[in-house]
Order: structure tokens, then sequence, then C-alpha cells
């Protein structure tokens, strides 16, 4: 399970380091991140549809959920930006609202990717 030192110094979104904190050990990492990636693959859009719906309370149901986990695996400034949008959504639909999430779902989509890349890297050869 080695990773060279080289791949995680591209990710953007991905902390390698503060999820190493957070959860004691790379196990820890390893066995959380599928949940992490299945999480964001489906939820990523289906916020995206519910805002699109106009069903906004169930859109920041499901970025509240986020909310909870994703902490653990992002930078600090993607956390913001999670909480700062989840907030929006108290306040029903609105144009920042629709902007913010627009904004947001792509980092949170590069998330995935990247925890992924680095699953991917972290399996042992077969």
């Amino acid at each position: 399970m080695q990773t060279s030192p080289g791949v995680t110094m591209n990710y953007t979104c991905f902390n390698l380091p503060g999820a190493l904190e957070f959860l004691g050990n790379r196990q820890g990492v390893l066995d959380l991140l599928p949940v992490l990636c299945t999480t964001l693959s489906k939820d990523v859009p289906e916020v995206a549809n519910l805002l699109l719906q106009g069903k906004v309370a169930e859109a920041g149901e499901r970025l509240h959920s986020l909310k909870g986990f994703v902490p653990v695996f992002c930078f600090p400034s993607l956390h913001e930006e999670l909480v700062r949008v989840e907030r929006l959504c108290k306040s029903g639909a609105s144009v920042e609202l629709t902007a913010g999430y627009a904004a947001l779902a792509p980092a949170l989509q590069r998330l995935g990717e990247e925890a992924s890349h680095f699953l991917a890297q972290a399996a042992p050869a077969a």
C-alpha cells in the first residue's frame, strides 16, 4: 500500500494528512474512502436535481449530511464553502444558492475523484 509522495501533492480537495490525523491511521482512511466516493457520486448530482426542482429543503438535508463527514477528507476552504451553501438552503431558493452550488459541486466532484485516485494508488497489486 505504498503511495509515492508526489501522488498526494497534486490533490486540491482531498486532504490526506488531515484525514490521517482525524482518523488516526491509514487503514481508517482506506476503510472510509469508498463510502465518501459513493456518497459524493450519488449526492452531488442529486442535490443539483433537487435544486432544479425547487426542493431546497431536501437539497439542504443532503448538504447537511455531507457537511457531517466530508470535512474529515477535505481542506478547510472546501468545508467552509459547503457550510455556506448549506446555510443558503435554509433561506430558500435564491440566485445566490444556485450560483453557490454551481461553484461548489465541481469541488465536491473533484474530492471524490481525488479520493478514488488515492484508493486506486493504495490498492495492493494483483
